[in-house]
């Protein structure tokens, strides 16, 4: 195999490595309150009212967490996803 492609397949490995390790790093940097409010602005955008009315906790299995603004309960995926779990009257 000649030189430069090997180290054109090295170079490319690690660089796609890095990028991984990165992006996770980030993934795992997700703080509660950022969650919070930005379920919150979306609430607030789509139904409007008060962002200081929503409520926040943690989930469990694929939720991470739970955001209730209103009557509305949503649900936050790992991945960031957002769904709407309840809504008890609108």
């Amino acid at each position: 195999m000649p030189r430069s492609v090997l180290i054109t397949t090295s170079v490319l490995v690690v660089l796609a490595g890095l990028a991984g390790f990165w992006l996770g790093q980030r993934q795992v940097s997700l703080d509660t309150t950022g969650i919070i409010n930005a379920v919150a602005a979306r609430h607030v955008a789509e139904y409007g009212g008060d962002v200081t009315n929503c409520l926040g906790w943690q989930g469990e299995g694929d939720v991470v967490f739970q955001v209730r603004c209103g009557d509305v309960t949503y649900s936050v995926d790992r991945f960031g996803g957002v769904r709407v779990a309840a809504e008890d009257s609108l």
